[in-house]
């Protein structure tokens, strides 16, 4: 089959968990595939485009803009065809963001047939296909087949959504007749409203375009669409090959990001996750990682620094440091407010780079500002506060240009925390990154007339440096 130009897409929705698995996904095809970021191309629903669109564009991505289609939830995917028309490829892969690539998925695509894996489970049920057919007026069924996980049986070319390929010449017929058949099923939902299948009408109506306009197809072996969140069979995995893509759905993301199925894995499973969690920490980004986490896992939200026993020693320690009798305060990296929204602080000013985490913050105490992200309009305030947010910063660069921007704003004092020394421990999280003892950090910045330290707290030290 060759390895003939073959472009990726995904659709990155306004739910922040699209962006931050899109993030990965398009990295580790990237590393998998071929290497040229031009050939991903990522499209982004209305507000996504707004918030994310200069993200996936400084790596070089194809970011398009995409008109919501049908019911505007569960059929997006199909208008990713349009935004295609004028890019140069032979195949195109339409992926769900959920994935990672492990190995490169182009030796299994074809030129000459569309492409896609036979559902996990039966979804929706053989009857409500049938159903569907008949009312579609379909008169020739394609035969039943197992499905994947061997849960029971589906038609041929009922095809989990997650992956599909489709070479360049069947593009435009599948494109018609799917958008055709997902506007008529839309209106004709009832056979799957009855057993809670309305989510599948994208895929059913891949099956009924497929189907109606007798488009060459052929199921891919389920090592192009592993799922790994349940315990199931995988009937049409190739033995002989490896795991190129791996499934995981959200049910199987934990708190820092990384994959933790819930199922119950094989040897070869364990083997697949940890390849694919080695990649997530290997691209860890503050961007797309905390508006993620303060969506998904709010009772998380900051992390453990401002939480509990930790919580409670900070909010001490700010009401000794006279946080609350200061003229201004800035705080950077507020997060979601748990630390400081109990006290009494006047002319607030909290920054933070997550839109979610600002969100709970204004909820806490709306009647103070907030701003997402540092720019130069930032005001100097009298107390400045920076706790765990240095770090966080993924490189040198980042973590020496905040620490200059604090001490840029601060006019009497700065209350910051960050590493003393480096540990085993912070070379093992890809959350965390250590550049040089921070005390060290701030004495460079020739600001400070004392720098001391006031506090300690899991394994990070606080300072207090007076301008």
């Amino acid at each position: 089959m060759g390895l003939q130009r073959t472009i990726f897409s995904f659709v990155v929705d306004d739910d922040p968990r699209f962006a931050y698995e899109a993030w990965h996904l398009a990295r580790s095809l990237v590393e998998h595939c071929g290497g040229e970021p031009g050939a991903i191309h990522v499209q982004c629903t209305p507000g996504a485009y707004e918030r994310r669109a200069s993200l996936f564009r400084e790596q070089g991505y194809a970011v398009h803009e995409l008109a919501r289609f049908g019911d505007g939830r569960h059929c997006n995917k199909i208008a990713q065809l349009d935004n295609l028309r004028d890019a140069e490829f032979d195949r195109a892969v339409l992926l769900d963001t959920d994935m990672l690539a492990l190995a490169d998925l182009r030796p299994f695509l074809r030129d000459d047939a569309i492409q896609g894996k036979i559902v996990d489970m039966a979804n929706p049920p053989l009857a409500a296909l049938r159903e569907i057919a008949a009312a579609s007026g379909l008169t020739s069924l394609p035969p039943v087949c197992a499905t994947d996980a061997r849960d029971g049986e589906t038609y041929a070319g009922n095809c989990n959504g997650g992956f599909y390929c489709v070479p360049r010449a069947l593009c435009e017929p599948l494109s018609a007749h799917w958008r055709r058949w997902a506007l008529w099923l839309l209106e004709n939902a009832e056979p799957l409203r009855r057993v809670q299948r309305e989510q599948h009408a994208d895929q059913v109506s891949f099956w009924l375009a497929l189907q109606h306009a007798a488009l060459p197809f052929e199921a891919a072996p389920s090592n192009l669409n592993y799922y790994v969140h349940f315990a199931g069979a995988h009937a049409y995995f190739d033995e002989a090959r490896a795991i190129a893509l791996l499934h995981y759905h959200a049910i199987s993301m934990n708190v820092v990001g990384m994959l933790d199925p819930p199922a119950a894995l094989t040897e070869r499973e364990r083997t697949a996750v940890a390849a694919a969690n080695r990649q997530i920490a290997g691209g860890f980004d503050n961007r797309v990682f905390w508006d993620m986490r303060y969506r998904h896992f709010p009772q998380r939200g900051s992390g453990i620094g401002s939480r509990g026993d930790n919580l409670a020693y900070k909010r001490r320690l700010l009401q000794a440091q006279g946080i609350e009798t200061a003229a201004s305060v800035l705080d950077v990296g507020c997060g979601d407010l748990e630390v400081v929204k109990e006290l009494d602080l006047r002319r607030y000013l909290g920054i933070d780079q997550s839109p979610q985490s600002l969100g709970a913050a204004r909820r806490a105490r709306p009647e103070w500002e907030f701003r997402t992200g540092l720019g130069g309009d930032v005001p100097a305030a009298e107390m400045v506060l920076c706790f765990e947010v240095l770090i966080h910063q993924e490189t040198a660069g980042a973590y020496h240009g905040l620490i200059a921007f604090l001490a840029a704003k601060t006019l009497r004092a700065l209350l910051v925390s960050g590493y003393a020394a480096d540990s085993d421990g912070i070379r093992s999280n890809p959350m965390l990154f250590f550049h040089e003892p921070l005390e060290t950090s701030l004495r460079r910045t020739g600001r400070f007339s004392s720098i001391r330290q006031i506090g300690a707290h899991t394994d990070v030290v606080v300072y207090r440096c007076e301008v």
